[in-house]
């Protein structure tokens, strides 16, 4: 499924490509529709790109977390303890 997509891409990116010059030369000027061809190319090349694999990416549970590894936030310091005023919203 993954080259079928990524041939339908790259038949895609090319026939705008394609359409976009044929358009430009026949009329003699960079027109919107040789704009709108232009700016679809990045769908068919994010069709080229994308990998089609539609597995989970492996996720580590081997790691707990522990009631002992937890941060008590109250020993932190505070800003007006550095001398620095504290902002007022």
């Amino acid at each position: 499924m993954s080259t079928v997509r990524r041939a339908t891409g790259w038949v895609l990116t090319i026939a705008l490509v394609m359409l976009s010059l044929f358009n430009i030369l026949t009329s003699g000027e960079i027109g919107y529709q040789s704009w709108i061809f232009l700016l679809l190319m990045p769908f068919s090349v994010a069709l080229v790109l994308s990998s089609g694999d539609n597995k989970p990416a492996p996720v580590n549970i081997s790691e707990e977390w522990k009631d002992e590894e937890k941060t008590d936030d109250d020993s932190a310091m505070k800003p007006g303890d550095f001398g620095f005023d504290t902002p007022v919203l």
